[in-house]
């Protein structure tokens, strides 16, 4: 039958073909292995090279931790040296606040012999003379330096003879950032 007598017919047989001879299955070729030699030991020179690239690694190690920890100190050093300064700076500004308050401006006018007056007076320079207002009265009364006190200018409390300071006369009513307690959480 022709491949078109069998699709006239209706046949769906599959087409026969030759089938190619098969080849018997050879045995795999056999061959001489040679037996494992045995296991030649590390020589003198690679151990000694070993031993050094380690004895370098931690030499390496051990002279990093050293610079780090040197550094770590130098840090430290400095900023302790930059606590104290930050508190001699303060101990300044507490200074500069108590020598330019208005209460120590009056004493040491006091001191210095001045005195308040409701006149004023003016110094032209061209002539080198001094003008005064024709209405002042040029009264004077003394400075009184207790009408506004002044913590900062008043000198810390003396030790008493056997050594012991005074003990301060009660607690502020609201207590300072570093005084307040944290909250308790449970």
């Amino acid at each position: 039958m022709t491949a078109a007598t069998s699709i006239l017919r209706g046949s769906t047989a599959p087409r026969r073909s030759k089938a190619a001879p098969k080849k018997q299955a050879q045995p795999p070729r056999l061959r001489l292995v040679e037996a494992p030699s045995a296991r030649r030991l590390p020589s003198l020179r690679s151990i000694m090279i070993s031993l050094g690239i380690l004895a370098g690694v931690f030499v390496t190690q051990l002279a990093l931790s050293i610079a780090i920890s040197q550094g770590a100190y130098e840090v430290s050093g400095l900023e302790q040296t930059q606590t104290e300064l930050q508190r001699e700076e303060s101990a300044a500004l507490e200074e500069l606040s108590a020598m330019s308050s208005a209460q120590n401006l009056a004493v040491e006018a006091t001191k210095l012999g001045m005195v308040p007056t409701d006149s004023q007076a003016f110094l032209q320079v061209g002539s080198a003379s001094l003008a005064t207002d024709a209405n002042a009265t040029g009264t004077s009364a003394p400075i009184n330096t207790g009408l506004v006190t002044n913590e900062v200018t008043q000198p810390a409390p003396a030790p008493a003879a056997d050594g012991v300071s005074p003990q301060p006369a009660a607690a502020p009513e609201v207590p300072s950032v570093s005084e307040l307690r944290s909250p308790s959480t449970r």
